[in-house]
């Protein structure tokens, strides 16, 4: 029951995944790096709770909001909170 509970976990991560953007260039003046850390911050901190959203499921006032509002219960800091922001406002529309 253990195998099949995990299991079950591990694919719903996977396809969460998929449909993030995953960063190929700088976008302005936001480094490939930073979209890229942003990027693994947002996968490994928020899934512990939730389901991930697309990035383009809201806009960047409801994004800062969210993440506002989601950041002591995660337990990022500041400049954690801003590299997701950069990730998410930054992805292709």
């Amino acid at each position: 029951m253990k195998k099949i509970s995990l299991i079950g976990i591990l694919l719903c991560l996977c396809s969460c995944g998929s449909q993030l953007y995953f960063p190929i260039e700088n976008s302005g003046t936001i480094t490939l790096e930073n979209l890229t850390l942003g990027r693994k911050i947002y996968v490994t901190n928020c899934s512990n709770c939730h389901q991930l959203y697309s990035p383009n499921k809201y806009n960047s006032v409801e994004w800062q909001k969210n993440l506002n509002w989601m950041q002591r219960k995660a337990k990022i800091t500041d400049d954690q909170k801003n590299l997701i922001f950069d990730y998410l406002i930054n992805a292709p529309k």
